[in-house]
Order: structure tokens, then sequence, then C-alpha cells
């Protein structure tokens, strides 16, 4: 079940990262768009490759650094899926 192996898998697994390889610098972490999906629509936590690590827009609070707003639409930063981020419970959204 891909749930059970994505647990069994270190962080660095799910994200595509030999735990030996070189350190790389932020920028060269690029998804590898060759398996990508459109899964928007329903909240998810869990890109279908099994990882948990989006990439999404934020603006922060200039005065605590909290996040203050987030876009819905998200990336996966090792797949190039594109999917839609969860909001807190009793939120709406305007479309």
């Amino acid at each position: 079940m891909i749930i059970e192996r994505a647990q069994k898998q270190s962080p660095y697994e799910r994200i595509g990262i030999d735990r030996v390889e070189k350190p790389r610098h932020i920028t060269e972490l690029k998804p590898d768009y060759q398996k990508a999906m459109d899964i928007r629509g329903n909240p998810t936590t869990v890109c279908p490759c099994s990882s948990e690590i989006w990439n999404l827009k934020t603006i922060f609070n200039k005065d605590d650094g909290t996040i203050e707003l987030y876009f819905t639409d998200m990336e996966c930063a090792q797949c190039g899926t594109l999917a839609t981020a969860p909001t807190p419970e009793g939120s709406t959204l305007e479309g």
C-alpha cells in the first residue's frame, strides 16, 4: 500500500534525496515533472508520489513572522503534481 511505504521511508527518501548525496542549494531542488498530475479540488497533505513537501505561495505577517495568508494551489516538491492545500476547519474560500 502506498501509505504504508511512505511511512517506512525517511524524510530524505520521500523527497528523492539520497542521504549520502552531497547537500544542494534549495534552488537546485526542482521537481521532476515527467509524472506530474493535476489533482486540484479536494484538499490533501500527501501527494500520490508519497511526498509531504509542497511548494506554495504565502504572505508572512511583518510583525511576528507567522503565515498571514497562503494560496491554496500548491505544487509537490518532488514530482510537480498540482494539488489543493488544506485550510483550517470552518474557513471559507472566496472564488
